[in-house]
């Protein structure tokens, strides 16, 4: 986001770092009332079962980091465990962004329009380089040379040979349990199940009629 000056990226970053989640809303009013250029359920099988796999994958994902930062919100509400660097944190620096891009896309591949799926990923690309660039000046001032040494050996997003290091796989006894990460994360979990029932319940009603 070069033609933004940087407190103008670091104040939308943070807005939307806030109220993100909010454009679930506006997704699936869109996915399941406009049926402008939608694929048939014949045709867009394919589709909805990659769309409910990437709800379900994401949501887990989302559930398992929380076991490892013990707050919803790390950024402005740290739980006091320190920077997270085990588990998924060991194999990316945004595995929460990665498990709600699988919600969004997800939703969107669910709708069986091609469009909203651009649309959704373009949007979603503008959203996370202004989010990630404001969270990681909030992470980089908090911990200092412990988060530069952590995004030297951590990639932004992805890298299979990380997968090998024994953090991505060891859990500290001092982080969260599952029970409570689920308790958490219900808002999520209901939201993923309302989404796949409701665009299965809007196939079926194409089949029917």
């Amino acid at each position: 986001m070069s033609f933004l000056d940087p407190p103008t990226r670091d104040s939308v970053g943070a807005w939307l770092h806030r109220h993100r989640k909010w454009g679930l809303l506006p997704l699936l009013v869109v996915g399941l009332a406009v049926n402008t250029h939608v694929l048939p359920v014949s045709r867009g099988g394919f589709m909805m079962i990659a769309g409910a796999t990437g709800i379900f994958f994401g949501t887990v994902l989302r559930i398992v980091c929380f076991t490892f930062v013990g707050s919803k919100d790390p950024i402005l509400e740290p739980s006091g465990a320190g920077l997270a660097t085990e588990g998924p944190y060991a194999i990316t620096r945004n595995p929460v962004f990665l498990g709600e891009g699988a919600i969004v896309l997800g939703i969107a591949m669910m709708s069986r329009l091609p469009w909203l799926v651009l649309v959704t990923l373009i949007a979603g690309i503008v959203v996370a380089s202004l989010v990630i660039e404001w969270e990681e000046g909030v992470l980089r001032r908090r911990h200092g040379t412990a988060f530069e040494e952590y995004a030297r050996q951590v990639p932004r997003w992805f890298s299979l040979r990380r997968f090998a290091h024994p953090d991505s796989y060891w859990k500290s006894r001092r982080r969260v349990k599952l029970w409570r990460a689920l308790r958490a994360e219900s808002p999520m979990l209901l939201v993923g199940l309302l989404a796949i029932l409701a665009f299965l319940a809007k196939a079926d009603i194409e089949v029917m009629f």
